[in-house]
């Protein structure tokens, strides 16, 4: 922990000790304080900083043409409109 973030001061009072583990497993400084500063904004729980990170929220905002799209896309999740959305193969079982 002192070692990615030195100062103390700077440690946020708006995350939680779970969103600082999460945080910390990530080496690259500009990442690390992408995710922060998002999770932040937006009020994302441990959780969903898991899930973005997973996603790669951030290599894919870096690699966009349309930043602003895929930041909407990451706020609204996916969004479900019809049947297929949920499930993906049919499977049909007889015992």
């Amino acid at each position: 922990m002192y070692l990615k973030y030195p100062n103390l001061n700077t440690l946020s009072d708006q995350l939680s000790w779970g969103h600082y583990v999460e945080l910390l497993s990530i080496d690259a400084e500009l990442e690390r304080n992408f995710y922060e500063k998002q999770t932040i904004l937006e009020k994302w729980t441990v959780r969903e900083l898991k899930r973005q990170k997973s996603t790669a929220l951030f290599l894919r905002i870096a690699a966009s043409q349309d930043k602003k799209g895929i930041l909407d896309l990451a706020k609204s999740g996916n969004l479900i409109e019809k049947p297929e959305d949920i499930i993906r193969d049919l499977m049909f079982l007889s015992f």
